[in-house]
């Protein structure tokens, strides 16, 4: 194996290390939203419980 192909593989897992830290990324991202929005709805949910209590 000669150095171009020796830097070219390198390149291509640089490449695929960069691409796995974006999905991560991505991933937390997504997982971060899901949660606040679980939270924001549960709240929501738990308001318009207590507003129905109240108008009894």
């Amino acid at each position: 194996m000669n150095i171009t192909e020796v830097r070219e593989q390198l390149h291509q897992l640089i490449d695929e290390i960069e691409d796995i830290y974006v999905l991560n990324g991505l991933y937390r991202n997504l997982v971060a939203e899901k949660r606040h929005r679980d939270e924001y709805e549960k709240e929501q949910s738990e308001r318009k419980q207590k507003t129905a209590g109240r108008k009894r």
